[in-house]
């Protein structure tokens, strides 16, 4: 470091000041001198070496040369008789940037006095400070019980540009402003006498916001009331902090002042910039701080030198006011990703992650509006909001941390919490694997939507994809349950009659051609959907191991080469097969449908299971694309009164039809069994209040429930937060989401049905009474998921299996994410199919794998990673 003055000197000691702290008890610097003052029984000899090894050459025993020119400070040693106790930190930028922590320790762990304080700060102006604070004023007006709303207490603090000041100024003068109360506290030494002063003042000033619900009403105290007092300051922030015994006064002030005056919470808009106006508040752990950057070079820089003082010694859990970033002028499509990770690196810039969830949700994006550029009055402020994703993402903030709702409170929790796990185990152990007879209501997604609404009036013939999971043998067995196409319509459709009667010839009978290994959970339902064939007076019997016989009838074919033509043959003499050679050609039997005025439909599963390598045989590849594409399509032309309805692996369409893939998809894209994270989140509230009859009572059927319904039967599951609604912890629903979640955005109904049986295997300690589900059963559910879910993986994709080999068997220092090319010296084939299955994601050649599958190969993060890998996942 260059010293060119004496304040150089002076930084220069404070920023060495584990050096010195043993021996020298305080320093004073001068335009002339420097004046140690050494610790009781400490000699200058100690402090002397101390001083060269700090200053080296430039201190020569008695004085300190300066390099801007031949000048000196001398230094002259004291010993101090009665030491200073400096562990009450001042709250300061110039001090606590020499300081370890830059927090009063005894003041880290409590609260404030009265109600919460709130600050927004920003490093630069201009970012959408103020307009975030105003969006959290229209939130908490609206999304307020109105018939027990409580007001805010809104404070201008931006004393070189009160925004809230001139929005709110009426033609008379304000009867009290914050130079008032800083004034007033500056005199005074007890927060009470000060509220009783000034308390009925600050009522005076009130500003009305309309929303949709009604008009509410909050106190705004503004930064000044004529101009004078705002150009000829008296008292400041500053001022109160270097003040006897007044360090922290004045956020206990404006906490038992929103008390006094009966509001909810005091909100604070602070002056922008690394000011000593905002340092007192900002450097006050009882103070929940918002700082606001915009997306730009400068703000993220700025911000960073924020947040870097402000982490230092703030302990990272759930119940500490950890400052949180609203990142503003995020325009559409903009990957803010890289952004995101660079501002979290700056709260703990020493250690890895393994599940930092106090992290996820601590930067809020606020997307950009044109609309809330140029704003000139309030009302047209509130206005412009509305609709806004801006505003929503704010009120989704108070919302889930200031506002608890009346479903996530525990004397809302009716039923015992013993029943509500052991039934939803019981349930999901049940459906796991799509096993159990026991007749229950199917969830209504959109693909089912779509194949209904396909097949309504006609007979189905369609391929049914979905990753190995998704529901596809568990939609088979519900399709067989009803015997009937048109009853399982009927069934789906609830209140929309689909057939009169059964003996009409539209009836189409559902016939278990070929079935997966699991099939063997429900042999009621495919002997049932058997006998119904049976009984309708067709030639040739069917036998109810039908599917047995096809699946030995194909293991026989797949041992020696076939072409597609001779795959096609192959795939007729099963469908024939199933009438015990009754019938001699499709023809024939069409033929015989006709003349009985019968319709089926062969349902097919379990290919997987028979067809192992389409990834590299030829042989089998031919086989899905003679059933598929072949088959399927003379079908739909030839036959009426026959249907094929092939569920299968998308994998191994992909894998199999590489010829033109693109457009067989896109023909069967929209029966595809998907699911998306809205999906998800609505399954797993159907699938808990099917488990618990008594768990929803609304009125609104779950599958057509709006999200606020959902979200509340989630909360009272799981609850808002894997910890008090209120604390740092991470949005639960969004957090369980990510955990299961792949890089392609799938997540099967088995992750969810899998995460629920987990998650209830055992009732443990009840940490909190708003909800079933405890933060400890979670998180372990998704660790035990995720090493499910990677066996599933190695045994549905084999070209998988060397490469989780390669990164599970990696040294402990190398799997950390994201990692480089060469970590793993990945083959471009073993980046391609990872890419492609969604468990690899290259972004600025870093190397990233999703949740579900980290846990099982025991990566860790990097600084800042996680909230990447999440942006990613919730894409």
């Amino acid at each position: 470091m260059m010293l060119y003055t004496w304040k150089d000197i002076e930084r220069k000691l404070l920023l060495n000041k584990g050096k010195w702290r043993e021996v020298i008890s305080d320093t004073e610097i001068y335009t002339d001198e420097v004046i140690i003052h050494l610790k009781e029984g400490q000699v200058g000899i100690d402090a002397k070496k101390i001083l060269k090894d700090i200053f080296g050459r430039k201190y020569d025993g008695e004085r300190i040369l300066l390099d801007l020119s031949d000048e000196y400070l001398g230094v002259s040693f004291v010993t101090d008789q009665n030491e200073e106790d400096d562990s009450v930190a001042t709250p300061l930028f110039r001090n606590v940037l020499y300081q370890k922590t830059a927090y009063f320790s005894e003041l880290i762990d409590k609260e404030l006095p009265g109600v919460p304080v709130l600050a927004f700060h920003s490093y630069k102006g201009g970012v959408g400070r103020t307009l975030s604070l105003l969006a959290f004023v229209k939130a908490w007006s609206e999304l307020n019980n109105f018939e027990n709303a409580q007001k805010l207490l809104i404070i201008d603090a931006d004393i070189e540009a009160p925004g809230i000041t001139w929005l709110t100024m009426t033609q008379e003068e304000a009867a009290f402003s914050f130079l008032d109360l800083l004034e007033v506290t500056q005199e005074k030494d007890n927060a009470d006498e000060i509220i009783e002063l000034i308390a009925d003042k600050i009522s005076e000033s009130t500003v009305k916001i309309e929303t949709e619900r009604g008009r509410a009403e909050h106190i705004v105290l503004p930064t000044y009331r004529y101009v004078e007092q705002l150009l000829d300051m008296y008292a400041s922030p500053e001022s109160l902090a270097v003040s006897y015994n007044k360090k922290y006064i004045l956020a206990e002030v404006l906490s038992k002042l929103g008390e006094k005056v009966n509001a909810g919470l005091v909100l604070i808009d602070l002056r922008a910039g690394l000011s000593e106006f905002s340092a007192p508040l900002l450097f006050d752990p009882r103070v929940k701080k918002y700082l606001v950057t915009s997306t730009s070079y400068q703000s993220i820089k700025g911000t960073g030198i924020l947040l870097q003082q402000l982490s230092k010694g703030l302990p990272l859990n759930e119940n500490s006011k950890i400052p949180e970033v609203l990142l503003t002028m995020v325009q559409n499509g903009m990957n803010t990703a890289e952004i995101i990770s660079e501002l979290i690196a700056f709260y703990h810039p020493n250690i890895i992650e393994d599940d930092d969830s106090i992290m996820d949700d601590i930067v809020t994006e606020l997307p950009f509006a044109s609309e809330l550029v140029h704003l000139e009055t309030l009302p047209k402020i509130m206005k412009n909001l509305s609709g806004r994703d801006f505003y929503k993402n704010i009120a989704e903030i108070v919302k889930n941390s200031y506002l608890v709702s009346e479903e996530t409170k525990s004397d809302n929790l009716k039923i015992s919490r013993n029943k509500v796990i052991s039934n939803i185990h019981e349930f999901a152990a049940n459906q796991i694997t799509a096993e159990g007879n026991g007749t229950f209501e199917v969830l209504m997604t959109e693909s089912i939507q779509s194949l209904i609404r396909k097949y309504k009036n006609g007979i189905p013939n369609t391929v049914i994809m979905g990753a190995k999971g998704s529901g596809k043998t568990f939609l088979y067995r519900e399709i067989l349950r009803d015997q009937y196409w048109e009853k399982f319509v009927e069934r789906m459709s609830k209140n929309e009659p689909v057939s009169q009667g059964l003996s009409s010839d539209k009836c189409i009978l559902a016939i278990p051609l070929l079935a997966s290994g699991n099939a063997g959970g429900f042999p009621e339902v495919i002997k049932n959907a058997i006998a119904s064939y049976n009984k309708c007076g067709a030639k040739g019997e069917i036998s109810n191991s039908v599917y047995v016989a096809s699946k030995d009838m194909l293991l026989m074919n797949v041992r020696n080469d076939h072409d597609i033509l001779e795959w096609k043959e192959i795939w007729k003499k099963v469908i024939l097969g199933a009438f015990d050679k009754t019938y001699q050609s499709l023809a024939e039997l069409e033929e015989e449908l006709q003349y009985r005025h019968i319709k089926i439909v062969f349902l097919l599963d379990g290919l997987e299971e028979i067809f192992e390598h389409t990834i590299s045989s030829e042989n089998e590849k031919n086989a899905i694309r003679a059933l598929c594409r072949d088959l399927i399509d003379e079908v739909k032309i030839a036959y009426h009164n026959v249907g094929l309805m092939i569920f299968l692996r998308k994998d191994m369409a992909r894998d199999s039809l590489t010829i033109n893939y693109e457009q067989f998809y896109s023909l069967y894209r929209d029966v595809e069994l998907q699911w998306s994270n809205t999906e998800a989140l609505r399954l797993a509230a159907w699938l808990t209040s099917q488990a618990v009859p008594d768990f929803y009572r609304g009125n609104i059927p779950i599958e057509t429930a709006p999200g606020e319904v959902i979200e509340q039967i989630l909360n009272r599951l799981w609850g808002v937060k894997l910890g008090k609604p209120t604390s740092n912890e991470a949005n639960s629903s969004r957090w369980i989401l990510a955990a299961l979640s792949d890089f392609n955005g799938q997540l099967q109904a088995r992750d969810i049905i899998r995460f629920l049986e987990k998650a209830t295997d055992h009732v443990g300690k009840a940490v909190y009474g708003d909800r079933y589900l405890m933060p400890t059963e979670i998180r372990k559910a998704v660790s035990e998921c995720s090493n499910d879910k990677i066996g599933e993986i190695r045994d549905e994709i084999k070209a998988l299996g060397p490469i989780f080999d390669k990164l599970e068997h990696a040294s402990e220092e190398k799997k950390v994410l994201p990692f480089a090319a060469d970590t793993f010296n990945l083959t471009q084939a073993e980046e391609k199919i990872m890419k492609q299955e969604g468990y690899l994601k290259i972004d600025n050649e870093r190397y990233y794998l999703p949740e579900i599958i980290r846990h099982a190969l025991k990566f860790k993060y990097e600084k800042g990673a996680r909230p990447k890998v999440l942006s990613l996942l919730l894409k």
